[in-house]
């Protein structure tokens, strides 16, 4: 396994998602949501692999105590384990300031709590408009967390090239979270993830598989997903012309661009964890392919590449 050490941190190259752990997740999930003792031998087998990275969130069913209970135990043997979890402000009419800190303060001590750990390293908005809709608020709180030591850095989940340029006017964010793969390139062509690593951020590349799309068979495609048939084959004729798997193609074009820290990836199993752990230590791709790529995936619909627009 690879590691990247970057503002005080020691992040292996694959960080665990673990949204699957807390509930049913992706497109092409068919085993649901595992049982406790499958989320941990989940777990296991990403240490055992050098996994030292876990994303969570407030928001992944019981995925923080799931988490918290595994490396709580002797089991594990990961020091120093760098976790990431998500908040999202709570909406409501006419929150005060001080609503709205007590708030943020409440859910740090929450996930504290079910994580089992005294200070969490990367704490992230899951929604990044928190950045800006509550004023100054969001941003102080953050800043008064990280004074009292309870969260290392705080970070933001972001979409598009406007986030991500919001994200950089404020130091005190000092991660962010992306989706990327390779067939979305929005923030390549933009020149946003340049832009993070000229400031030194911490970069996660999410959305690898786009939540499964890539394996699922094109001609069984509906709705407006129907309109990812054709990319899907272009991505399945690239991978057998480069003579690898459809999954070792995606993670190795996103694994080998420089501005990227880590790539967060899920498990379902624990040998689709080990199959991960393996394509990380898996060959580039050729210059060639690099090329074809940037042809013939620089114009993808949105309604594709964005999850939350699927219809089907």
């Amino acid at each position: 396994m690879k590691y990247v050490d970057i503002r005080g941190l020691h992040i292996s190259k694959f960080t665990l998602g673990t949204a699957q752990l807390g509930m049913d997740y992706g497109i092409a999930n068919k085993s649901g949501k595992p049982d406790e003792a499958k989320s941990l031998s989940i777990l296991q087998t990403a240490v055992d692999g050098g996994v030292s990275s876990f994303d969570t969130s407030m928001h992944y069913g019981d995925s923080e105590a799931v988490i918290g209970n595994f490396l709580s135990s002797c089991r594990s043997g990961l020091r120093d384990p760098v976790l990431t979890t998500k908040f999202t402000v709570a909406p409501g009419d006419y929150l005060s300031d001080k609503e709205i800190e007590k708030q943020i303060y409440e859910f740090v001590e929450n996930s504290l709590q079910r994580l089992k750990i005294k200070k969490i390293p990367v704490y992230m908005l899951h929604n990044p408009q928190d950045m800006t809709m509550y004023g100054k608020i969001v941003p102080a709180a953050l800043r008064k967390l990280k004074r009292e030591g309870m969260i290392g850095m705080a970070a933001v989940s972001a979409y598009t090239s406007e986030e991500v340029d919001e994200m950089l006017r404020d130091d005190i964010y000092e991660a962010i979270q992306i989706p990327m793969n390779i067939i979305d390139r929005r923030l390549i062509k933009k020149g946003s993830l340049k832009r993070l690593y000229e400031a030194d951020k911490i970069v996660f590349a999410r959305s690898l598989y786009l939540q499964g799309l890539f394996f699922m068979d094109p001609s069984l495609l509906a709705g407006n997903l129907k309109d990812a048939e054709e990319p899907l084959r272009k991505l399945a004729a690239l991978a057998d012309k480069e003579g690898m798997s459809i999954a070792q193609l995606a993670l190795s074009h996103i694994r080998d661009i420089k501005e990227v820290t880590s790539l967060v990836i899920g498990a379902e199993t624990p040998g689709q964890a080990e199959d991960n752990i393996r394509l990380m230590e898996g060959p580039p791709i050729s210059e060639k392919t690099k090329y074809e790529i940037n042809n013939q995936f620089g114009d993808i619909p949105i309604h594709i590449l964005n999850p939350g627009l699927w219809k089907r």
